[in-house]
């Protein structure tokens, strides 16, 4: 019987120390977003697989994944909570087992109901020995970030000032006709030069046709975020999220107008961004593509700036000097007489129009446009 006992515990021994030597040994993590950015409360899974490559059979292994601050699951029977591991703002903790050369897939569908740039830390999974007197852990530290999308502002006031004023650059783009870029043509109305007439297509479709020009003036448009600060004056964070969500309607707006536009920001970006690197500008363009590169740097946004408003004006400045006809609209928190005149003198660089939207303007309900509230 003493043998039987010793041989027992001798065996029970070795295998403890199997267990603690192999620990994690072959098992994997990794995960994906489905989505690199969305919008407020529109929901992202995260996608887990949890692999065994081994021939054994693991029994227990607990799973902690971090997620950022923020990250709300919906179902409400999963639990997320504050982290006191160092993984991360937040974290997920569950337990599986796996068969041997398996591997579990595991979904997570979360939401954020506010602005910004989410990083995930990814998981340290935790194994036990046979006896659980002790612990193996494993660290996969993969990062991955989600940008979550300001929200638009729905406003018939900011409709009819931006409409207002992309209509008035319009008619100035129509002014005057370029004799050199021939763009197609179109019938004579009976007010065209002779010398506008198209011999070629009137007699190939027996109409009085003519010569139909480009125009010598490019309409472009400058969008411009301002988060600089008066000297003593602190911002609230609905200042700074209203002039994130103005930014990202009129965007839209320009975009579904199909006017060329590009942006620019003193808004401190997450990612390292500086306004000295020219990072911050988007050149002008057309396209979705070209409008979520704007929209990720507004989701991306904080509240710290890394250039005064100042240094975006001189910018501005040297821009012009590469086109016929700038406007430009520029979004800040509240009305600045400082601002608007160092805006104005950008007016004698021969630069279009200039529109300022303030932030105060929509903090509260929707109000009707006024006179003399857009120049």
């Amino acid at each position: 019987m003493f043998i039987f006992i010793l041989f027992f515990i001798l065996a029970l021994a070795i295998a403890q120390g199997w267990s603690k030597k192999i620990g994690l040994r072959d098992i994997k993590y990794e995960y994906r977003l489905n989505k690199s950015a969305i919008e407020i409360d529109e929901p992202v899974e995260l996608v887990s697989t949890i692999s065994n490559e081994s021939r054994r059979f693991v029994p227990y292994i607990r799973i902690v994944e971090a997620l950022p601050i923020g990250a709300q699951p919906l179902n409400k029977k999963i639990s997320i909570r504050a982290n006191v591991l160092g993984l991360g703002g937040w974290f997920y903790n569950s337990s599986i087992y796996l068969m041997a050369r398996s591997r579990l897939h595991r979904k997570l569908k979360l939401t954020f109901d506010k602005r910004g740039w989410y990083v995930f830390q990814g998981a340290t999974l935790y194994g036990g020995d046979y006896l659980g007197l002790s612990t193996a852990q494993q660290a996969f530290p993969l990062a991955k970030t989600i940008t979550v999308y300001p929200k638009p502002v729905r406003s018939l006031y900011l409709q009819q000032i931006i409409g207002g004023f992309l209509g008035d650059i319009s008619v100035r783009r129509f002014i005057m006709e370029d004799p050199i870029l021939t763009i197609g043509t179109r019938e004579y109305t009976g007010r065209e030069p002779l010398k506008q007439m198209s011999w070629k297509h009137t007699a190939r479709t027996s109409k009085m046709m003519v010569k139909q020009f480009d125009y010598t003036t490019e309409m472009v448009v400058t969008l411009v975020l301002d988060v600089d600060q008066p000297k003593g004056k602190v911002f609230t964070e609905d200042q700074f999220e209203i002039c994130y969500s103005l930014a990202r309607t009129i965007a839209e707006q320009l975009e579904q107008s199909k006017i060329p536009f590009e942006f620019t920001t003193n808004a401190l970006i997450a990612g390292g961004e500086t306004l000295e690197q020219g990072k911050m500008k988007v050149t002008q363009n057309l396209g979705k593509a070209h409008l979520r590169t704007i929209l990720d740097k507004l989701g991306r946004g904080s509240y710290g700036e890394n250039g005064s408003f100042e240094k975006i004006v001189e910018k501005l400045k040297v821009d012009q000097k590469e086109r016929s006809d700038q406007s430009i609209i520029i979004i800040t928190p509240e009305r600045d007489i400082d601002k608007e005149q160092l805006a104005r003198r950008l007016e004698s660089e021969n630069i279009g129009s200039i529109l300022f939207v303030y932030g105060e303007d929509f903090i509260e309900a929707d109000k009707p446009a006024k006179e003399g509230d857009w120049v």
